[in-house]
C-alpha cells in the first residue's frame, strides 16, 4: 500500500478536507476501490423488519447499542439535519474515516446476549459526512478488512461521492493518506 502526503500537510496544517485534482496521488483513480450505495444514516439505524417469529431489532436495541472509538452515533434527528444541509455529490476527493464498532456487548463480558453487529461508521473529519455500512451492504467486507488491518482498527482512505444510478461513495482501498492528513 502507498501513503500520500497532501500539500497542506507538508505545511503543518491538519484541517485537510478536500484535495484539488492536481494534488491527488498519482494512480489513485486507477487503484483498487469499492463502491458503497449511500443511504440515510437514520434509515440504517432504524429497526430491521421482523422475520416470522422474531421481534424487530434496531441498532440501539442491542445491549448498550453501537459504540465506536469516537463514541455513540448521534440521534437520528441530528443525523437527518446534517444530511439535509449537505450538498450531493460533494466535489473532489477527501479523507474518509472507517470505524468498526467496539464490542461492549454482554458476550464480550462473558454473558449471554446478542453479538455486536459489524456495522461500520464512515465519517469525514468535520462530521459533515456520516454514514453506516451494515454487514449485508455491498462493499462492507473490503472496508471492514481495511479497518481491522489498521492501527487501533480505524482506517483512513481517500473517497469521493459519485452519482451512478443513485448516490454512491467510491472508497480507494489501496492508497493510504499520510498520517499528517489522517489520524484524527
Amino acid at each position: 500500500m502507498q501513503r500520500y502526503l497532501g500539500r497542506h500537510a507538508a505545511h503543518g496544517l491538519r484541517s485537510f478536507c478536500m484535495l484539488a485534482e492536481k494534488q491527488l496521488p498519482s494512480g489513485l483513480r486507477q487503484s483498487k476501490s469499492v463502491i458503497v450505495t449511500l443511504q440515510s444514516a437514520s434509515e440504517q439505524l432504524k429497526p430491521s423488519e421482523a422475520r416470522r417469529g422474531e421481534k424487530s431489532v434496531g441498532v440501539g436495541d442491542r445491549g448498550a447499542g453501537l459504540v465506536y472509538r469516537d463514541g455513540r452515533p448521534a440521534s437520528s434527528a441530528a443525523l437527518d439535519s446534517r444530511e439535509r444541509q449537505a450538498d450531493f455529490p460533494r466535489e473532489g476527493v477527501w479523507v474518509l474515516k472507517i470505524q468498526p464498532p467496539l464490542d461492549v456487548s454482554s458476550d464480550s463480558a462473558g454473558g449471554i446476549g446478542r453479538i455486536t453487529p459489524a456495522t461500520l461508521l464512515l465519517s469525514d473529519k468535520k462530521w459533515n459526512f456520516v454514514r453506516f455500512v451494515r454487514e449485508e451492504d455491498e462493499g462492507h467486507f473490503p472496508l471492514l478488512r481495511c479497518a481491522l488491518s489498521a492501527d487501533r482498527q480505524v482506517a483512513y482512505r481517500f473517497a469521493e461521492e459519485v452519482e451512478d444510478n443513485g448516490q454512491k461513495l467510491r472508497v480507494f482501498t489501496d492508497i493510504l493518506p499520510d498520517k499528517a492528513i489522517a489520524g484524527w
